[in-house]
């Protein structure tokens, strides 16, 4: 008995520390402060895709860059990176890898900015 009630406390302590919450949809990003630069949006489209339309304050990093290994690895991995592209399929494909590399907390925005713009 004594050994759940200590298993059940420290699943709260472990939930109530995710510094992510719940967000998972691109529209919901409004609820985030990406001022403080503990928080970073990351724009996985292409700098074409970029230019044309973008979240504010994120900056752009193109999966498909033969380079894009080298950027993440230039990036803080103790930060939180909010990710997303057109649709969620390239940010999907993003977040694994940076979850490969180490990095922290990572939020898969899985709607895309297709759904933003609606």
């Amino acid at each position: 008995m004594k050994t759940m009630v200590f298993l059940i406390g420290f699943l709260m302590i472990l939930t109530s520390c995710n510094p992510v919450g719940e967000i998972k949809s691109i529209n919901d990003v409004d609820q985030v402060d990406f001022t403080n630069g503990e928080n970073i949006l990351l724009d996985v489209r292409t700098p074409e895709e970029f230019n044309a339309g973008n979240l504010p304050h994120s900056i752009n990093i193109n999966l498909n860059s033969p380079d894009f290994d080298s950027k993440l690895q230039e990036l803080d991995p103790t930060k939180t990176y909010y990710v997303y592209c057109k649709s969620g399929n390239r940010s999907s494909k993003a977040v694994n890898k940076m979850d490969k590399m180490g990095f922290e907390h990572i939020v898969h925005l899985n709607d895309g900015y297709d759904n933003f713009k609606k």
